[in-house]
């Protein structure tokens, strides 16, 4: 029997070696002393990669960046106290977004608790329902079946990070000092050895939890949304956002899409639409955001890949009446407007693989209607251009969009923020031949750690990334920067500087409400980015034109390292210009109807 400190060391050893083991690669860590035998045993441990994270929300955005990228989970360890508190937005975005997290939250012994000790709460289920598993380890112990019951839990809590719906997983480890490690008594640590050089326990499930393995359909599913299609006129498919592995069925869905006659309305987060895909339809949003288009583009059947649509143009459409729609996404119940014809909870690349061997009979198919679609998209593109084109050098919202997805480098990922940015893109943007991996924040679409989220996807893929953010959201995670300023690769920050957060600017409350309420919205602010950025050692420009843009883009992008370019744009230009888009494109659509 070792002493407290002793198997407090070996506990610890043994919980982080199965972590590794159970195919975790890193761990995010932030300060603090309860955690200290736990930290230590990850810095000891040679699979793991450490990253050190002033704060625990920014280290956890940071390890859901990763998992965007990766889709593996990354271990987030933290002291006792509020610490495990700063992960919960993070915690929630993994939720809802269906992304691999695992905290580990160091905690007081019990002899602590209860009594006014400091930095002690209640951490118990901290996350509420909002995680797939949560266990409390309890103290260290060093009998053979406590060693083995940890590991197994450990165990357990990757695979339900990993599995079938992914998710978070809370596990709560308490400790006692002294934690620094201690030399172990030789009979401990041969036992611990012992069990750790056991094989570890493997899970067979009934859903693979390998994201390219190709699931079996069965035929029943696969036939009926297959006679859907074959009974509609004007079939399109719809492609939400979804996660990275839909970039690797893009074949899959032209093939359908061809042989069903149903053109691809594509969002940018749908992993589809910047892939260089024949016949893919970008410009549905601003399309349906007309009257002209919502009668000449009007679908009878929709099949629905992946989350719920941002665009507002489909919400005017749904709200005219009801469209016989079939929704696709791996797990999540993805209908909002609650009316879907049937819900299929699958592979989405699996799915639509099977979908391709059916047979898709043209009898009742109109066939202008592609046609119109393709027309509405080039009239609404040509009327975007003409837009940016007009304002001539000057920046504006929508030449930011256009000119940071037209610039940056084929291969690399773009990570988009919430609110305007990534309406931005919808609007601004047109599909085009770069292999583009889209990264947002879609879950519980917060503004939080958008920066940090963007710092952990840029370290995980290769070829750089690029983000796209909003002023304010950019200020809410100037802590991200401090991960940020760590890229090995080029990270591009592209700030939208309009005085705040002018989506509230075309919201109800703008228009309805008194004057003196909106800067509560909107918050503007004076923070000078460039001493911002300055104080975590990232490169910084900032530029007012788009020639200016696209050489800040090109240099940044040519270096390692984070810069930060402040693209200054005149407040409104969203609002105003976005209103006068619609109105060329409704416009024109009545010009060209046919």
């Amino acid at each position: 029997m070792g002493t407290a400190a002793d198997r407090q060391t070996q506990w610890a050893r043994l919980v982080i070696d199965s972590f590794a083991r159970a195919g975790v690669n890193d761990a995010v860590i932030s300060p603090g002393s309860r955690s200290t035998p736990y930290v230590i045993a990850a810095l000891e441990n040679e699979q793991l990669e450490c990253i050190s994270a002033i704060d625990e929300r920014s280290a956890a955005h940071y390890a859901l960046g990763r998992a965007r990228a990766t889709l593996r989970p990354s271990l987030l360890i933290c002291t006792s106290g509020s610490a495990a508190a700063n992960y919960f937005p993070a915690v929630m975005e993994s939720n809802e977004a269906g992304l691999p997290l695992i905290v580990l939250s160091a905690d007081r012994p019990p002899e602590l608790h209860h009594c006014g000790a400091n930095q002690t709460t209640d951490q118990i289920e901290l996350y509420g329902k909002h995680v797939r598993f949560f266990v409390n380890l309890g103290e260290p112990q060093d009998d053979e079946l406590s060693l083995r019951a940890a590991r197994r839990l450990i165990s357990q809590s990757v695979f339900e990070a990993i599995g079938p719906r992914p998710g978070p997983v809370h596990v709560n480890a308490q400790a006692r000092k002294p934690m620094e490690p201690m030399p172990p008594s030789d009979a401990l640590r041969a036992r611990v050895d012992r069990i750790l050089s056991e094989p570890m326990t493997t899970l067979h499930r009934a859903r693979s939890l390998d994201p390219k393995h190709v699931e079996q359909v069965p035929d029943e599913h696969v036939d009926s949304v297959a006679e859907a299609f074959a009974s509609s006129a004007r079939p399109i498919i719809l492609c939400g956002p979804a996660d990275v592995r839909s970039a690797t069925f893009g074949d899959a869905v032209s093939e359908l899409s061809e042989r069903a006659g149903a053109p691809i309305l594509a969002e940018a987060a749908s992993q589809l639409r910047y892939r260089g895909l024949e016949h893919v339809i970008g410009a549905f949003d601003t399309v349906w955001r007309t009257s002209a288009g919502q009668s000449m583009c009007l679908p009878d059947f929709v099949l629905q890949l992946g989350a719920a649509p941002i665009s507002k143009g489909w919400e005017l459409l749904c709200a005219k009446g009801r469209i016989r729609r079939v929704v696709v996404h791996p797990w999540k119940w993805a209908d909002p407007t609650s009316d879907a014809e049937t819900v299929v909870q699958w592979d989405i690349g699996s799915f639509v693989t099977a979908l391709c061997r059916a047979d898709y009979p043209r009898e009742l198919l109109d066939e202008a209607f592609a046609r119109h679609f393709e027309l509405a998209e080039s009239i609404a593109w040509s009327a975007a251009e003409a837009i940016v084109r007009e304002a001539g050098d000057a920046l504006t919202e929508g030449a930011v969009a256009r000119t940071v997805v037209g610039s940056i480098p084929n291969g690399s990922a773009l990570v988009l923020g919430n609110s305007l940015p990534i309406r931005d893109v919808e609007t601004w943007a047109p599909p085009n031949d770069k292999l583009l991996r889209v990264h947002c924040q879609r879950g519980v679409s917060g503004i939080d750690g958008v920066v940090s989220g963007a710092a952990g996807v840029a370290s995980a893929v290769d070829g750089g990334a690029t983000l796209l953010i909003g002023d304010v959201s950019f200020v809410h995670d100037l802590n991200g920067l401090q991960l940020a300023a760590r890229s090995r690769g080029p990270l591009v920050i592209v700030v939208i500087q309009n005085g705040g957060g002018r989506i509230f600017e075309q919201l109800p409350i703008a228009r309805d409400g008194k004057p003196s309420w909106l800067p509560y919205f909107t918050t503007p602010h004076d923070v000078d980015l460039a001493s911002a950025s300055a104080a975590f050692g990232c490169d910084f420009l900032r530029v007012d034109t788009v020639t200016g843009l696209r050489e800040a883009l090109r240099s940044s992008h040519a270096r390692s390292g984070c810069t930060v370019i402040e693209a200054v744009v005149p407040s409104q230009s969203a609002q105003e210009l976005g209103r006068e888009l619609v109105d060329r494109v409704e416009r024109a659509l009545r010009r060209e109807a046919p």
